[in-house]
């Protein structure tokens, strides 16, 4: 009667929280890589023009004749996509490096590839050699293979189950980040200018920089430790460090059912796991999402964001900064479905986003189109309206024409409407879901082979 009623032996597990060294571990993780692959996707945008005449005189001094314009296009569509190949490069590195360096160890050695290309970017102009600048896109494209697949790997393994979501969105967040920071940087005002562009290219060094120096300082991966390298004590000592609490049994028993499981079947493979039928549920849906990230048209909205804001009376000296606002908007609402992936849950983040996607897509074709073909500010009468005998349009002299105003120009600002709001379900849902379920739907066996193939 005295004695205390309902008391036992076992004691709840303290509640999963997000501690300081998760989140700074998560942070450094992301921004040391997951950055510099969206600064690359944006950075040679604003100076093209100013390193294409760099490209003709470095051509030049090589071989004394100038570059015809032919040539010069050849060149810079050379230097944009070049970086696929050390993507492809890189991409057979993620299994190797992953397994015998560890997840840690791999993003820290992805740096020594971007710090090359960083140093061959600052001296390019300094030895007026555009081959520098294509060989040092190569050695980025190898840094951003292995990002987009060790990232998200590291992330889902060092968090916890409730807030693995959260975490692993850092990947697509500090991506979005890296864009708007190369659209500021790349203004004519900071370093966009003619003497100043290798130091936009080079700036690589600086979260390639501060990994190096922070990152090996941080805990490895605990399910690395303990089923890869079989190493429990490390194991422990790196969940304790990042749960901020000394009860980790739990999850200990858990990364080791999972082991025990594994070791029921065959070691996967790239291979192997496009063989794998029991898997290949898990791989289509893995794939499918990221080819939808890919296709949806993210990458259209941003290569003719400014030309539409330009349409839509956007002053053309004003136009980048409004696309750099459309930036902001991509990296505040990924940065915020932080907050409420855990909640809301994966499947309704990517169902609802992706409608209102394919809505707004539609009608913004829809109003570019009449954007286009409603009006001609060239013709009194519109371009649809009865030509006046002998008229030409446009006319010799278009002074003479009286003064008038588009009526229609409300339909292009319904276009910027479409952009922001396709662009904010987009990184509410596309944008953030591809490392969430690459680093949640496979076991750790397969889960290098399934980044390699995302």
């Amino acid at each position: 009667m005295g004695g205390k009623e309902g008391s036992d032996d076992h004691t709840e597990p303290p509640a999963e929280r997000l501690t300081f060294l998760l989140a700074i571990s998560a942070f450094m993780a992301a921004f040391g890589t997951s950055f510099q692959y969206g600064y690359s996707s944006s950075v040679v945008d604003q100076p093209a023009n100013i390193m294409k005449e760099f490209y003709n005189q470095s051509y030049i001094s090589f071989y004394g004749v100038p570059l015809a314009e032919s040539g010069i296009t050849v060149l810079w569509a050379t230097t944009v996509s070049v970086m696929c190949l050390g993507g492809l490069v890189g991409s057979f590195l993620v299994v190797p490096l992953t397994e015998r360096f560890g997840r840690r160890g791999a993003l820290l050695i992805s740096n020594v590839f971007s710090l090359t290309g960083a140093i061959l970017f600052g001296f390019s102009k300094m030895a007026n050699s555009y081959q520098m600048v294509i060989l040092g896109r190569i050695f980025v494209g190898i840094q951003h293979a292995l990002s987009i697949s060790v990232v998200p790997m590291y992330l889902a393994e060092i968090s916890t189950t409730s807030l693995r979501g959260g975490v692993s969105v850092m990947h697509q967040g500090m991506l979005t980040v890296g864009i708007l920071v190369a659209q500021v940087l790349g203004l004519e005002q900071i370093l966009g200018s003619d003497e100043l562009w290798p130091w936009l290219l080079a700036f690589y060094a600086v979260p390639s920089g501060l990994q190096l120096a922070i990152m090996p300082f941080l805990p490895e991966s605990p399910r690395y430790l303990l089923i890869n390298k079989q190493d429990e004590e490390a194991a422990r000592a790196a969940l304790k460090r990042l749960r901020g609490h000394s009860d980790v049994d739990d999850a200990i028993r858990e990364m080791r059912i999972e082991h025990e499981n594994e070791m029921k079947e065959p070691k996967i493979t790239v291979i192997a796991l496009l063989k794998s039928r029991s898997l290949r549920p898990q791989l289509i849906i893995v794939i499918g999402i990221m080819m939808a990230n890919q296709l949806s048209g993210i990458n259209a909205i941003f290569a003719y964001v400014t030309s539409i804001y330009e349409n839509a009376g956007v002053p053309e000296d004003t136009s980048a900064y409004a696309t750099i606002g459309t930036g902001a908007v991509n990296v505040v609402v990924c940065l915020g479905s932080v907050l409420i992936i855990d909640r809301v849950g994966r499947r309704p983040l990517l169902i609802w986003p992706l409608l209102v996607m394919t809505i707004t897509f539609a009608l913004l074709t829809i109003t570019q189109a009449l954007t286009e073909n409603v009006f001609c500010d060239c013709c009194p009468r519109g371009r649809f309206g009865p030509a006046e005998a002998g008229a030409v349009c446009p006319p010799g002299n278009l002074a003479q024409l009286e003064p008038y105003s588009n009526p229609y120009q409300w339909i292009s600002y319904l276009s910027i409407a479409f952009i922001i709001i396709f662009i904010f379900a987009f990184a509410i849902g596309l944008g953030s879901m591809p490392g969430v379920f690459g680093g949640e739907l496979f076991r750790q066996g397969a889960r290098p082979a399934a980044m390699t193939l995302q």
